[in-house]
């Protein structure tokens, strides 16, 4: 069963402003984060980017709701997940974006792990070695699994 307003077909965007369908994204996101915390990792943390027809939304105009979000990721010993599938979808950048690993870093984040939505056998581990290179050219040091929901970490 489909869901009604899915991103991929535009339903969600539909009617609504560039900074609408944005901001409504990071509000939901907020919202889930606040209400439920049985999570590791907050993956797909700007998913949007993937579907937004109008081209690139400027981090800027999302800065004080992502600082809430990290925030809370932070506070609570959770973690993101830096995607690889942006070199599927040519997004031009890491998902999520190096204006948000900046600033997760400068609010103290230290937990990333890394996936790649492989869908096929030869995307697992895609870009991973790039991937890692620049994630420590942006100062991060260390990647994190998870054994029951506690994070161990391991040089990047």
């Amino acid at each position: 069963m489909k869901y009604q307003l899915e991103f991929d077909n535009q339903a969600y965007q539909r009617g609504k402003t560039q900074r609408e369908y944005n901001e409504g994204y990071y509000s939901e996101l907020l919202k889930v984060i606040r209400s439920f915390d049985r999570y590791s990792v907050l993956g797909h943390l700007d998913l949007m980017r993937r579907y937004d027809r109008n081209g690139p939304w400027p981090f800027e105009n999302s800065r004080p709701i992502l600082e809430q979000i990290l925030s809370h990721v932070i506070e609570r010993g959770k973690g993101i997940e830096v995607n690889t599938s942006c070199f599927r979808y040519r997004i031009g950048d890491l998902t999520p974006s190096e204006d948000i690993l900046r600033l997760y870093r400068d609010m103290g984040g230290k937990i990333l792990t890394l996936g790649s939505d492989a869908h096929r056998p030869e995307q697992i581990a895609e870009q991973f070695p790039f991937v890692r290179r620049r994630l420590r050219e942006l100062g991060f040091r260390e990647l994190c699994a998870f054994h029951q929901m506690e994070p161990e970490f391991y040089p990047l």
